[in-house]
């Protein structure tokens, strides 16, 4: 990613806005390996990110509360592992807010974040599939906020720098193995066609926020 005053307008090419800015690692329901390996390709990505940016550095957000793994480990607990243990980036920069249990409450939850600390963007890590819905929600409420995908192609635009490009050796087959496949891909776009149409109708989110506390009980709200 490069250094600007603004985002670019060629979608193929990111750029870093001055001023505070953040990453927000998108949740991810678990419940199976490469859903697993969804997160950790979000978080891998997003430390990635991390270290292309200039400085002020930004925050790494995450405010998902679902559990992770055998052990329903807190995957808020998974993720600040993962950036400060593998990724080595100081916990000074991990804001953690595990309160939210869907898309919805997970953006309104960032729109407090980006107002307190006043931050000039949000970029969010998601997958493809999940990026128009996730930026249709961004859009409503937090409009300095830009999505970016999960994907292979996207390594093109980052540039790390050579004394922590070992971190990384292993994205680009991370990245590959958290693809969806074509069924997994089929279900996870007739979730997101439901629910966008869902929240046409509701855009208070009531339906989508009570699916959620029925579907993920073990989340905190």
């Amino acid at each position: 990613m490069r250094s600007d005053d603004r985002l670019s307008t060629n979608e193929t090419e990111l750029a870093w806005p001055r001023g505070l800015s953040a990453l927000l690692v998108m949740g991810k329901r678990q419940g199976t390996k490469r859903e697993n390996k969804q997160l950790w390709a979000r978080v891998a990505l997003s430390a990635a990110l991390w270290y292309s940016a200039p400085d002020p550095k930004p925050y790494i957000l995450f405010v998902a509360a679902d559990v992770h793994g055998p052990w329903r480990t807190p995957d808020a607990e998974v993720v600040k592992t993962l950036l400060v243990d593998t990724y080595k980036i100081s916990a000074d920069y991990v804001m953690l807010r595990p309160v939210s249990n869907c898309t919805l409450v997970e953006v309104r939850a960032v729109r407090v974040l980006s107002k307190i600390y006043r931050l000039s963007h949000v970029f969010a890590i998601t997958h493809l599939y999940h990026a128009a819905r996730s930026q249709h929600y961004f859009d409503e409420v937090v409009p300095n906020a830009s999505v970016i995908p999960v994907h292979p192609e996207i390594l093109t635009e980052i540039t790390l720098p050579d004394e922590h490009a070992h971190l990384f050796a292993e994205l680009p087959p991370l990245i590959a193995a958290s693809m969806p496949s074509r069924f997994d891909l089929f279900r996870e776009h007739l979730i997101e066609f439901l629910m966008t149409y869902t929240h046409a109708l509701d855009s208070h989110g009531r339906f989508e926020r009570s699916i959620a506390r029925l579907l993920r009980r073990s989340t905190l709200r």
